[in-house]
């Protein structure tokens, strides 16, 4: 799931090279929101430390 918005940006530069702006914008949003969204999830976890 990490790696999500990676590919998402990895497929808006193959979108770019394809002369395709708005499937590239639209990846790019779509990637943005995940990265938001996975931060959410993870930003209120607390840390499982065991020592």
């Amino acid at each position: 799931m990490m790696v999500l918005p990676f590919a998402l940006i990895t497929l808006a530069l193959g979108a770019l090279l394809l002369r395709r702006r708005g499937i590239a914008l639209a990846l790019w949003g779509l990637a943005l929101l995940s990265l938001l969204w996975l931060f959410h999830l993870h930003a209120d976890d607390p840390l499982a430390l065991s020592f």
